[in-house]
Formats: C-alpha cells, structure tokens, sequence
C-alpha cells in the first residue's frame, strides 16, 4: 500500500511515522525544508492545559486588540471564510467530548515523546515545570482550577518575580527532534516540490508531475483551506539565541516565550494573523526580549505560520479520498504524535473521532 502525505512538518512527519510503522510505502510531499516551518515553535508542550488556544471565548477579541495596540499583533490576511465561522462559534463551550478528545490527545502524546526519549533522548526532551510571568497569578490560579483537563498549577517565582508554575510542562528542542524523525523515517521516499493540487488519490506537483498513492492525507497546515477547512496563519518567530535562562518561562506582558536547551536558548513570540512573507515584527520580538533577559547573540531565525480553526482545536477528517490534519494552531507539537497517529488511522480505513471532524463547523 502506498499513501501520500502533502505537508512535513511536525504533524506529517508523524503521520509518516505511524505509517511507516503499519509498513505502508509513504511518500512525504513538502515545498520547503522538511520541519521548516515547524522549527519555529518554542518546543514548549502544554500537554493538560488547553487555554493557550481558546481563541473563541468572548473576551478574546478585546485581548488581540489589546495585543495590536501595544505593537505587539497585527493582522495582514484575511479570510472571510474563517471570519464567518469565528463568528458562529464566537463564545460557545465546546461540548465534553471534546474535552475528553483533548485529555486522550495529551495522554498519548505524552507517552510517545517519552518513549522516544527513553530510546534515547537526542532532542532536549524534559519533564519541567512551565513558568509565567507578567501576570495575576491569583486568577491564573483560580482560572486553572475551572479547567476542564484540571492541570496543576501553583504559586511560584521566576526570575525574581512572583509566578504561575504550571507543573504538567514538557520541552524539546524543535531542531533536534526533526532531525531525530528524519532518522526515524529512513527509508520514507520525501519530493520537495510544491503540492498544486490534490484531486482523489492523485498529488499534482508544481511543473506538472503527479504522484498516485492508494490514499492521500493533507497535513499541510494553511494549505488546507483549499480543501475547505476553515484555517488561519498565525505567525509566529522562533529564534535560537545565546542568552542565558535557568527556567522555561513565558514573559506574558510582553509575549515572548524562553526556553534554556542544551546549545542554544530558544526565544519566540509573536501571533499575528499574517501569511504574508513580510517579516518586519520580528525585531519586535528581539527587542521585548532583550528587555527580559538583556543583550544576547541571536543564532538564526525561523518564521512559522500556525494553522488555527476559528475555535482552536484540530481537524481531522475524511473529505472524500482525502485525509485531512491540521488546526492544532499553538498546540500543534503538543498534540502531534496523537494527530499524526490519528491522521495515520483514518487514512488505513480505522475510523477517527467523530468530534474533531468538520461536522461541528456545520451545524
């Protein structure tokens, strides 16, 4: 059996690994550098705490004009598709299921980084606890015990300032995971040309080439809105840094995430709603960081373009042939192993979740 995954970032490169696993003949499609896009991603994972991507609740929208006024989002792209769905699913609760979805999404994630850094732990992985900063911690910690994955938290410092600690963390740098995937993935046929089209079973390639497979499966992130799926690029800037940190921590006034590895210290931030390749925000990002944690040597700079539905959890659906991932917007490495797995199912004819489908973008 032959399947063809168009996308290779973190989420295709696990739905190639499962494949792989189920001794499928895969080919992964990817315009660019295999992982990317994905490289830009903090490394952070939030694997019991879902709030990060509550893009829907009411108070929301005030919080991103809030963000733009301070110079530190701006929205370039629009989407009227997207806008009109926002608008249908502005406020409403997601039901339990999804709830229980997200909790058996995080409990098995959890347990596949741990078992490939168990194997051996070639990418940073570590079990530690994540900090904020910039906030008031008192209704952080009364908002923390409203949630419904019930993550644990507690009062905390972090550099020399009073904090949330959110106990469930994990981190891993991003870099090196991918390259441990690549390894992991040996034997994966990879066509780095862009994807036109995909049509049934068949993948057209930019130039006129086609690739046939038994099944297709997009995890192409933005991309997937030609297929319908109502989903927005978030940018964000990842840069590998020399400045100096002791704990994983997010500076929340200033929207700029730090996280010590072992060669380098990864700094993000941004949320812009842009897909454009305009990179002018991200010395704003530099500046706000250098103001955390003063002067440091910036290594390189990635820029990443996280998929988001208008209610911020994840797709995964069959649209004809055609199996669908993405949506996982900030969450995305958090959820990858269980997406990609997900993802890898649907396209051998096992079934997925019924509540992670389209369908709830419908009624």
């Amino acid at each position: 059996m032959k399947i063809v995954v168009v996308g290779g970032g973190i989420i295709g490169l696990f739905t190639a690994f499962y494949l792989k696993r189920e001794g499928v003949d895969v080919v992964v499609v990817e315009q660019g550098e295999v992982g990317g896009w994905s490289r830009a991603a903090a490394g952070i994972l939030e694997f019991t705490r879902f709030v990060i991507n509550r893009i829907n609740v009411r108070s929301y929208p005030r919080k991103y004009l809030s963000m733009m006024l301070r110079g530190d989002a701006r929205i370039k792209t629009w989407d009227w598709r997207w806008i009109s769905t926002y608008l249908k699913v502005w406020g409403k609760e997601p039901p339990q299921e999804m709830w229980e979805a997200i909790k058996a999404l995080g409990d098995f994630s959890q347990r596949q980084y741990r078992a490939l850094a168990e194997a051996k732990n070639d990418f940073d992985y570590s079990e530690e606890p994540l900090y904020e900063v910039g906030i008031d911690v008192e209704k952080a910690l009364e908002e923390a015990r409203r949630d419904p994955l019930s993550p644990r938290v507690e009062s905390a410092t972090c550099c020399g300032r009073e904090a949330l600690a959110y106990l469930d963390a994990a981190k891993l740098a991003t870099d090196m995971f991918i390259e441990r995937m690549m390894r992991e993935l040996e034997g994966v046929q990879f066509v780095n040309k862009k994807a036109q089209e995909v049509a049934g079973r068949e993948v057209w390639l930019e130039g006129g080439d086609v690739i046939q497979g038994d099944a297709v499966v997009v995890a192409a992130g933005y991309w997937a809105r030609k297929l319908g799926i109502p989903v927005a690029p978030f940018k964000g800037y990842g840069f590998r840094t020399k400045a100096k940190a002791e704990k994983m921590f997010i500076e929340m006034s200033k929207g700029v995430a730090v996280v010590p590895l072992s060669r380098w210290t990864k700094v993000t931030g941004r949320f812009d709603l842009d897909g454009t390749e305009d990179h002018g925000p991200a010395q704003k990002v530099l500046e706000r960081a250098r103001q955390t944690l003063g002067d440091f040597e910036v290594v390189d700079m990635v820029v990443g373009y996280r998929p988001c539905t208008p209610d911020g959890f994840p797709v995964v659906d069959r649209i004809g042939n055609v199996t669908v991932v993405t949506g996982a917007c900030r969450l995305g490495w958090t959820y990858g192993p269980a997406l990609g797995k997900l993802a890898a199912d649907l396209a051998l004819g096992k079934g997925g979740l019924e509540v992670l489908s389209m369908a709830r973008f419908r009624r």
